[in-house]
């Protein structure tokens, strides 16, 4: 038997990414208004330039809309980027057995300054999509990065399927 869940968590938008739609359109219809001013000077090819531009305001609009899909199938935890809904960049792929501590992010011990975490997260991978989401961690030994700590909110239904896949240790001690 397979085991599978799914999840789509949508970023929320920030202050810089306010920033970014503003610097775009203001970038944007300036080249317009210089392709505009260069076809009254005769240079008829400048209305390439303005449908250049409209097209990348459009473009870059998109790629602005980030979601994070988290996806475990059969104990192997990937995390990917999808950015305008189309252009998908995969983040994280880890198995669940390697985890050396998980549990809800409130209960996460301190670490100290000898023992630093590269941190996988980024703004709106914790931002949950129901009310029942809570934000989790979990810690392990990645081949490339070394030892690290993932913060992310899963659903009840991608927990149910990540945690038969924990170390024994670890449902022990969730089971306390």
């Amino acid at each position: 038997m397979d085991y599978f869940a799914e999840q789509l968590v949508k970023k929320e938008n920030t202050t810089k990414d306010d920033m970014k739609r503003a610097c775009i359109i203001i970038i944007a219809i300036t080249v317009i208004i210089i392709s505009i001013l260069l076809i009254f000077m005769g240079l008829t090819i400048a209305i390439f330039l303005s449908f250049g531009a409209i097209w990348a305001l459009f473009y870059f609009l998109k790629m602005l809309r980030v979601e994070y899909e988290y996806s475990c199938t059969n104990g192997i935890l990937d995390i990917d980027k999808i950015l305008g809904k189309s252009k998908r960049k995969e983040m994280l792929s880890i198995e669940v057995k390697n985890f050396t501590v998980y549990g809800k992010a409130g209960t996460c011990p301190e670490e100290d300054e000898d023992n630093a975490l590269v941190t996988f997260s980024a703004i709106g991978i914790s931002v949950s999509n129901s009310q029942d989401d809570e934000e989790y961690y979990a810690e392990f030994e990645h081949p490339e990065y070394g030892k690290c700590c993932l913060y992310f909110t899963p659903s009840s239904e991608l927990r149910s399927v990540i945690e038969p896949f924990l170390p024994r240790e670890l449902k022990m001690k969730k089971n306390k």
